[in-house]
Order: structure tokens, then C-alpha cells, then sequence
């Protein structure tokens, strides 16, 4: 197996899957059948656990190699893969598709109308850590955002847009599709864009594109795709509530280089609060709605960039309620990776220790390494429903039982990049082929 790289994107956009009250200790096995569509035999038993402790690396069924782009080594350097459940959602310049797992047979595809924007970002050998961001999936749709390029009819120039898809999640059946105008340059080019889907309500879908200086967040009518409102200069970044907060580069101050977390009402677009002026950098946290976490670079003064911090936020009113300090005066691009376990544990590194912390509250739960314990600080390659999985210093996949960090006895067999209750997905031993490894407990 191989070494997911740890990127504080992920998880940016997408709302979190419905968290489970269990704790962090392994639930039994049980057995599902999974009910057959008309005229189709009956799916065979899977095995589920929420969370599960380990997989079957024997079983591994290949998936799509449009999942996700790897580089020579094998890590995974740009995601293109939702997981729920025992389906995988998957987006691509062209449309959404959904497989089973367990299975590898696709479920559904939604094409995209319009020519892509950027045709090849899923293809070809080079690295490449833009492009669409995973869907975001719901109990009803299942939503992604590409760039389109419109092209020019008679007098009118051809121009780059933000298209979002909406399907019927179960089904795959096309709910809406809204291209929004990012670009009315003629010689507009899409290629290496970061299109996502910063999250969806139960009003309105929240959606994005972002390439070099061109970014602009568009809100869109949950039911009808129609616009709610747009912005400029804005990236957002995580929703609570009615409360969307994101990095604002339209207040630059002095040299125009300095960035603020602005809050906006999700279905108006009005402006709520600010926080953290005169950031160098910034970006926001994919963690519990109760927060707003922010990995911020600060300038201390002018023309002169300060430490790299961790900053919890009120939501409601954006007052700050804790600061972690990590790597203070160096170049450092980040705070650290964080990995929210989607349930109530945020887990961060920073300067070669990984802290577990109270997502609701920010308080500290554990810390390693733990030199009176004799224990060192894992690889991390994701957190789920109380589990943190990662690997020893000899590359070895473990659990570790998120909210106290102590081993968890199980032999996890895989390292997962994604998890559901019914299978991880990871990296063949070649470093190629996404594959999805069913739960063994």
C-alpha cells in the first residue's frame, strides 16, 4: 500500500455524512443485503462496521482509475471521489458517475452538458493537484461543479464558466444544471481550476472556482439551481447554519495582498461578520459546524509576514475563542494538516506533533509522541467516526481511537484513503489503481 499525501484541501467543501452516536470502539459485524433493483439477483451479504477496524486486502475490487490522480511514488495528490456508504461518486470534466464498491459495477452516469473547460486534468503523467473537488452527496442529490467553456456565438465571445450538476442521487437522474460566467475574456483558459462545491442546505448549494487571481462563489436554489447571488474575490469555505465563512481577497489592504475571513448569510449573500484582517494567508478548516477553524499566516507588520496559526471561531459573531501557535517567522505554507473525523474530533499537526482536539470546543484531548509512554506521532491518512487511520514509521496501516489517541489492537491490512462502513479505498500495490477493500470488522 501506499502513503496518501496529507492536504489541507480535502475536505474543504464537502458537508459532513451523518455522523453515528457509537464511540471509538469497534461495533460487532453485521450483515446487510442490500434490497436488488427489478429484475436484477440479489446483491451478495456485506459485511459493515461503523467504524470499522479492518478490511480485506485480499477482496480488493479495482474502481475507476478517474477516482484519483497519483504520482510516481503512489500517493494520491488530487481527489475526485466521494464515498457513501457502499457507493463511490465520482466527477470528471464530463459529468458524475456512481459505482458500487463492493462490486465495481457503475450504478449511474450524469453527463454534463457543455464542452469541459479543462478535458484533461484527470488524464495524462503528471502531477497535477487541481481540477474538480469531490462531490458532495446528500440523502437526495448529488451535487459536483466543473468549468465549461461556452463557446462564442456570433458576435458574443466564447467564455469559461462555473457549471454545477445536481443529480438525483440515488437514481443519477439530472435535477438542474446552472453555468455561472467566470470569465468573459476571449482567450479565457480553464485548465488547472479548482472547482468545487462548498457545501448544500436545505436551500441553496454553495459552489466555487478558483484559478490564480479568478475566484468567484455562487449560491444557487437548492430545488431549482436558480442563482441566489454571486461574489467576486471570495472563497468559500465552510457553512453553519445560515452562516457561510470564507476568504475575502476583495478587502486587500496596503499592497493589495492581504486576505480576511468574511461571513455571509447562505441564501442573501449579506455580510455578517469579519475576522482576521490583514492575513498573508489564509484557509478554512473542514471541522465541526459549531466552529469555524481557520489556518491562518499573519502579518505582524507591514511587509513583514508573522507565524502560521490555528484560529477557532464563534461562528454566530466571529469572535476568536482559541489560537494555537505552530511554526512562528518561517516560510511555512500551513498551520499544519488537520483531519476532522466527522463526528467530534479534530486531529492537527503542527512542528511534528499531532494533537487531538474537542471539535465542538477546541479543547485538547492528547497529544503525541509521548516520550513517558514511549510513543511516537503516526503517519495520518484520514479520521472517521472515532477511528484515526495512519501508518508507524515503518509503514505499517494502524488505528488509533480518535479521541484518546491510544492504539487500537485491531490489523487494519489496507491503508484507506477514503471510509464507509462498508470498504476503504486505497492505492494498489502498484500505485496505480484506485481499489475499494470490503470490511472485515
Amino acid at each position: 500500500m501506499r502513503r496518501v499525501l496529507a492536504t489541507m484541501t480535502c475536505l474543504a467543501a464537502m458537508i459532513t455524512i451523518g455522523g453515528c452516536s457509537g464511540g471509538s470502539t469497534p461495533q460487532s459485524p453485521r450483515s446487510d443485503v442490500v434490497a436488488p433493483s427489478s429484475g436484477e439477483p440479489t446483491t451478495p451479504a456485506a459485511t459493515t462496521a461503523d467504524p470499522p477496524t479492518a478490511f480485506d486486502a485480499a477482496a480488493g475490487v479495482p474502481l475507476p482509475t478517474t477516482s484519483f490522480s497519483t504520482n510516481i511514488g503512489g500517493n494520491v495528490t488530487a481527489k475526485f471521489l466521494t464515498l457513501r456508504d457502499r457507493t463511490a461518486y465520482i466527477v470528471a470534466p464530463t459529468g458524475l458517475t456512481a459505482v458500487d464498491v463492493l462490486t465495481g459495477k457503475q450504478q449511474w452516469a450524469a453527463p454534463i452538458e457543455g464542452k469541459p473547460g479543462d478535458p484533461n486534468n484527470q488524464s495524462g503523467p503528471f502531477v497535477n493537484t487541481t481540477g474538480p473537488q469531490p462531490p458532495v452527496v446528500t440523502g437526495k442529490l448529488a451535487v459536483a461543479a466543473v468549468p465549461v467553456k461556452v463557446p462564442e456565438q456570433g458576435t458574443t465571445p466564447a467564455y469559461i464558466a462555473l457549471t454545477v450538476l445536481a443529480a438525483d442521487a440515488t437514481t443519477g437522474k439530472k435535477v438542474w444544471q446552472t453555468d455561472t460566467k467566470v470569465s468573459t475574456d476571449e482567450y479565457a483558459d480553464a485548465s488547472n481550476a479548482v472547482t468545487k462545491v462548498v457545501g448544500v442546505t436545505d436551500k441553496a448549494v454553495i459552489a466555487g472556482y478558483d484559478k490564480d487571481e479568478e475566484r468567484i462563489t455562487v449560491a444557487l436554489d437548492q430545488a431549482t439551481g436558480n442563482t441566489l447571488w454571486t461574489r467576486k474575490d471570495y472563497r468559500g469555505g465552510t457553512i453553519h447554519g445560515d452562516t457561510l465563512a470564507g476568504v475575502d481577497y476583495s478587502k486587500g489592504l496596503q499592497s493589495g495582498y492581504t486576505s480576511q475571513i468574511t461571513a455571509l448569510d447562505v441564501t442573501t449573500g449579506r455580510e455578517k461578520w469579519v475576522a482576521a484582517k490583514d492575513s498573508y494567508s489564509l484557509d478554512v478548516v473542514s471541522a465541526d459546524p459549531a466552529l469555524v477553524v481557520i489556518d491562518q499566516k499573519a502579518e505582524i507588520e507591514q511587509n513583514v509576514h508573522g507565524g502560521r496559526f490555528l484560529v477557532f471561531l464563534d461562528p454566530a459573531t466571529g469572535a476568536e475563542k482559541t489560537r494555537l501557535v505552530g511554526d512562528y517567522g518561517s516560510a511555512a505554507s500551513s498551520y499544519g494538516d488537520c483531519f476532522y473525523d466527522q463526528q467530534s474530533v479534530l486531529i492537527c499537526s503542527a512542528l511534528g506533533v499531532l494533537t487531538g482536539y474537542d471539535a465542538a470546543t477546541a479543547r485538547k484531548l492528547w497529544s503525541l509522541p509521548d516520550k513517558t509512554a514511549n510513543r511516537v506521532a503516526p503517519g495520518v491518512l484520514l479520521a472517521w467516526h472515532g477511528v484515526l487511520y495512519g501508518t508507524t514509521q515503518g509503514g505499517k496501516p494502524i488505528a488509533l481511537d480518535a479521541k484518546t489517541g491510544k492504539d487500537l489492537p485491531a490489523e487494519i491490512g489496507v491503508e484507506p484513503i477514503w471510509v464507509s462502513k462498508y470498504a476503504a479505498i486505497g492505492v494498489s500495490d502498484d500505485g496505480r489503481t484506485p481499489m475499494a477493500y470490503p470490511v472485515k470488522k
